[in-house]
C-alpha cells in the first residue's frame, strides 16, 4: 500500500508538536501504511521553509490551498488560529482529505457546526485537537468511571492557571481564556457528562476578550461541576488538575506530574486502608502504555498527541469510525456551543438551562 501523506497548515509550537507526533508513531508501533510528511503551510516563506526542514517535510508552501490538490496528501492537520480553522477544515473535508484540527475547533458554535456537517456530508475521520484525552491517567480515570468503581458521580471539578498574558510585553490578546483552555470544557464531557445547565463569569484585564472565567454547570447524571481558568495567574505556567468525587470514591490529577493518579477507595477506608493511593501510570496494563517503556519510565505531555495520532490514522487506514475516545467535529461543536454559553451567561448574568447540542 502507499504511504499515508500528512499536509499540515501552521509551523508555530503546536505545528512543531505534532510533526514530532507524526514521526514518532511509526517509530512506536508502526501502521499498515508508514507516514511520510508531504507538506507544510505558512504564511511567511522565510519561517515556513525553515520550519519544513525542522520537521522533515518534504516542501513547503506559503499557500494552504496547495495541500488540497495535492494527490500525495490523504491527511490535512490544522495548527492555525482559531478563526482560520472552518475554512480549511471545511475546503480540506470538500476535497476528500481526512482532517485533524486543533482545539477550539472553531470561534463559534455556528463555525463548528458548519464544519462537521461538511465532515459527515465528505464522509471523511475528522478530529478535534483535544489531546488530554489521551494522557493515560486521564484514560485511566475514564476507565474508572465507565467501570463504576467511583459509584455514582457527585462532583467535578477542574482547574487550569498560567500567566503567559499577564506580562505587559504580551501585548493585547483577541482571543480570550475560552479559547485557551477549552479542554476544560472537553474533559468534564469526556469524564464526567453532559451540562443540563450552565452559570458563569468571565473577567477582562489586559485583553480584548476574557481573561479569566469560573463555570459552574449542573450535569444530566445528578453531579455538579466547577471550572477555572485564567491566563494571569502570575507564577503558574501550566497548573491544570481534575477532581472527580464518587458515592464509592474519589480521583484526582495534576498535568505538571502526569503520571500520577491519586486514587482513594471508601472500601480501602473500612478496612483501615484509608487515605489516597499514589498510582503510577506506567504498567503495561495501563492505557497505551503497552508499546511505551518499561515499568516506571514515565512518559511526557508529548506522548499524548501520538496516542492522539495514532487512533486518528488508524481509523484512516482500516477506512472505519474513529475509536469514541477520539474527539471528533461533534464533540468539537458540542464545546463550542459550552463556550458560547458560557460567555452568555457572564454578559446577561443569568443561568442558561439549554443543554449541549445532540
Amino acid at each position: 500500500m502507499t504511504d499515508l501523506g500528512i499536509g499540515l497548515v501552521g509551523h508555530g509550537w503546536i505545528a512543531r508538536a505534532h510533526a514530532h507526533a507524526l514521526r514518532t508513531v511509526d517509530r512506536l508501533a508502526p501502521l499498515s501504511r508508514s507516514v511520510r510528511l508531504i507538506s507544510l503551510a505558512g504564511r511567511r516563506p522565510d519561517s515556513v521553509e525553515a520550519a519544513a526542514r525542522e520537521f522533515g517535510f518534504a516542501r513547503w508552501t506559503t499557500n494552504w490551498q496547495d495541500l488540497l490538490d495535492d494527490e500525495e496528501i490523504d491527511v490535512i492537520a490544522i495548527a492555525t488560529p482559531p478563526e482560520s480553522h472552518a475554512a480549511i477544515a471545511i475546503a480540506a473535508a470538500e476535497h476528500g482529505k481526512h482532517v485533524l484540527c486543533e482545539k477550539p475547533l472553531a470561534v463559534d458554535a455556528e463555525e463548528a457546526r458548519a464544519m462537521l456537517e461538511t465532515a459527515e456530508t465528505a464522509g471523511i475521520v475528522h478530529a478535534s485537537g483535544f489531546n488530554y484525552r489521551f494522557v493515560p491517567a486521564v484514560a485511566l480515570i475514564r476507565k474508572l468511571v465507565e467501570t463504576g468503581q467511583l459509584g455514582d458521580l457527585r462532583h467535578y471539578r477542574a482547574l487550569y492557571l498560567q500567566d503567559f498574558a499577564a506580562a505587559a510585553e504580551a501585548g493585547p490578546r483577541e482571543a480570550g481564556a475560552l479559547f485557551d483552555y477549552s479542554h476544560l470544557i472537553d474533559m468534564v464531557r469526556h469524564l464526567a457528562g453532559e451540562p443540563s445547565s450552565i452559570s458563569a463569569r468571565t473577567s477582562r484585564f489586559v485583553s480584548e476578550s476574557e481573561d479569566a472565567y469560573v463555570a459552574t454547570l449542573e450535569l444530566r447524571n445528578g453531579a455538579v461541576a466547577s471550572l477555572e481558568a485564567s491566563r494571569i495567574a502570575l507564577g503558574w505556567k501550566g497548573r491544570h488538575t481534575i477532581e472527580l468525587n464518587g458515592s464509592r470514591g474519589s480521583v484526582w490529577w495534576d498535568m505538571e506530574d502526569l503520571n500520577h493518579l491519586h486514587v482513594f477507595l471508601a472500601d480501602d477506608e473500612r478496612e483501615g486502608l484509608g487515605g489516597f493511593r499514589n498510582v503510577l501510570v506506567t504498567q503495561p496494563e495501563h492505557p497505551y502504555l503497552e508499546s511505551w517503556w518499561t515499568p516506571g519510565h514515565t512518559l511526557g505531555w508529548d506522548a499524548s498527541l501520538v496516542h492522539q495520532w495514532r487512533t486518528f490514522l488508524e481509523a484512516v487506514v482500516e477506512q472505519r469510525p474513529a475509536d469514541p475516545t477520539l474527539a471528533s467535529f461533534a464533540d468539537g461543536h458540542a464545546a463550542a456551543a459550552i463556550c458560547d454559553a458560557i460567555r452568555t451567561s457572564s454578559a446577561e448574568n443569568r443561568t442558561l438551562r439549554a443543554g449541549t447540542p445532540a
